[in-house]
C-alpha cells in the first residue's frame, strides 16, 4: 500500500516567485518549484480566499491586518489555511508553548507598511494613527483582497508598481506607500503609458496578463482604477465569486491534451470555436450575456443550469453522442431539475433526468432558472447575397 502523499503548502510570496525553500534530509536548504498542479486548483484557492472574507464580513468582522503571509494554499487542490491570531489560539485550546510560537510568527504585529494597505489607511498612518487604532473596514478588506488576488494571479508585486515607481528611489516603506496612495497609477491601465510594466523586471506580469480572459482583467481595472480611492466602487466578494466561477466554467480541457481559456480557441466564421491542437469543434450556447461551450465530453454544472450560481462542483449535464445515431450529439440532463427545449421538428418538450436535447442550429433550452439559452450558427452568404450587399453600400 502506497504512503499518503504529503500536502505541499505555499504562501503568496512563494506562489509569486514560483519557488519555495525546503530543508532536505541532509539539512540543506534547497529550492523547489511552487506552482499549482492545475488551473482548477489555482482558481479554487482564489475562491477559498474570497469565501473567507465573505464569511468574515457576514459575521460582522473585518480582517484588521495587512499580512498576506497568514494564508497558505495547497498546490494540489487549492485548499486554503490561515493561521489564527494568538489570542484565538488560546481560545481554541492550544498550549502556552503553541500560543507563544504563534506570537513569534505574528511578532511583527498585525500591520506592516506594504502594498496591501488601502489608501485611506496609509493616510491615517501618515497622520500618526497608531496601528491598533487604524479604521479597518469591509472596504479596506476588499482592497487587501484585490491586491492579494492580483499578485496571486500574475505572480508579481504591487498593482501600482510600474516604471513610474520602479524608477523612483524611496527612503522608507511609508514614503513608498504614501506616494502610491496619493499619486499611484494602476500599472495595467490600458489608457496610459506613464506607469507600464518594466520589461526584464516584470516579465511575469506581462506574460500572465495576456493569458487570462478580459473578465478577470476588468475586475482589477475596476478595483484599482475606479476603486483605488473610491472605496464604494471596489469589487465585493460576490463580484469576485461570480468572476471566478465564470473563469472555472470557461477553462477547457480537451482530450488531445490542450488546456486553456476559451480566448485561446480558434473562432470560425459560423460562430463555432476550434481546439487549436486537434480541431475539435465547440458550439456556443448563449443567453445573450453569458455562454456555455458544448463539445463531446464537456460537463455542465449547477452554476450554469441550476439555481445555485456558485455551485461549481455538482454536474448537472453532459454532452454525449446519441447511441442510436452516431455523429449526433446532445446535452443529457443528469440532474433532478426539469428543462424545456425546442427540438428540430419544432416541438417543445420537457427534458427530465436521463433525457436529452440534440445540439442543432436553432436549438433553444430553458434550464431550471427559466433563462432561455440558444445556439445560432452564422450562415455564410451566397455569392448572390454578397453581390447585393456590395451594391447596397
Amino acid at each position: 500500500m502506497s504512503e499518503k502523499k504529503e500536502t505541499v503548502w505555499a504562501s503568496l510570496r512563494e506562489i509569486c516567485d514560483e519557488t519555495r525553500t525546503v530543508v532536505d534530509e541532509t539539512g540543506r536548504k534547497v529550492k523547489k518549484t511552487a506552482c499549482f498542479s492545475t488551473m482548477k486548483a489555482l482558481l479554487e484557492g482564489a475562491f477559498h480566499l474570497v469565501e473567507y472574507f465573505e464569511k468574515l464580513h457576514r459575521e460582522g468582522e473585518v480582517f484588521r491586518s495587512d499580512s498576506a503571509d497568514m494564508f497558505r494554499f495547497s498546490l494540489a487542490t487549492g485548499e486554503m489555511q490561515r493561521r489564527e491570531p494568538a489570542k484565538k489560539e488560546k481560545e481554541m485550546g492550544r498550549t502556552e508553548d503553541e500560543t507563544a510560537a504563534a506570537d513569534v510568527l505574528l511578532a511583527a504585529g498585525p500591520v506592516e507598511i506594504n502594498e496591501f494597505l488601502a489608501p485611506e489607511l496609509v493616510e491615517c498612518i501618515k497622520e500618526g494613527t497608531a496601528a491598533e487604532e487604524l479604521p479597518f473596514t469591509v472596504e479596506t478588506d476588499r482592497y487587501f483582497m484585490a491586491v492579494f488576488l492580483f499578485e496571486y494571479f500574475f505572480h508579481t508585486g504591487s498593482p501600482f508598481e510600474g516604471k513610474k515607481m520602479v524608477n523612483r528611489c524611496f527612503l522608507s516603506p511609508l514614503e513608498k506607500e504614501v506616494f502610491r496612495a496619493e499619486q499611484g497609477q494602476f500599472c495595467m491601465d490600458l489608457g496610459e503609458n506613464e506607469n507600464t510594466p518594466v520589461k526584464g523586471i516584470q516579465d511575469k506580469l506581462i506574460h500572465y496578463w495576456e493569458e487570462y480572459p478580459d473578465i478577470l482583467k476588468k475586475m482589477f481595472q475596476r478595483a484599482f482604477m475606479d476603486g483605488g480611492t473610491l472605496c464604494e466602487l471596489r469589487p465585493t466578494e460576490v463580484d469576485w465569486k461570480q468572476t471566478l466561477v465564470r473563469l472555472m466554467m470557461d477553462y477547457q480541457v480537451c482530450g488531445c491534451g490542450f488546456q486553456g481559456f476559451s480566448n485561446r480557441l480558434r473562432p470560425k466564421e459560423n460562430g463555432t470555436l476550434l481546439c487549436p491542437v486537434c480541431g475539435k469543434t465547440y458550439y456556443v450556447l448563449s443567453d445573450g450575456m453569458n455562454r456555455i461551450l458544448l463539445a463531446e465530453g464537456v460537463k455542465l454544472y449547477a452554476c450554469q443550469t441550476g439555481r445555485d450560481a456558485f455551485d461549481k462542483d455538482t454536474v448537472t449535464a453532459v454532452v454525449a453522442e446519441n447511441r442510436q445515431k452516431k455523429g449526433l450529439y446532445g446535452i443529457k440532463n443528469v440532474s433532478r431539475g426539469v428543462w424545456r427545449g425546442l427540438f428540430p421538428d419544432g416541438s417543445t418538450r420537457e427534458i427530465k433526468e436521463g433525457q436529452g436535447i440534440p445540439i442543432w442550429n436553432g436549438m433553444q433550452v430553458r434550464f431550471e432558472t427559466g433563462e432561455e439559452w440558444s445556439l445560432r450558427l452564422m450562415q455564410k452568404a451566397t455569392p448572390e447575397e454578397e453581390r447585393q450587399d456590395i451594391e447596397s453600400r
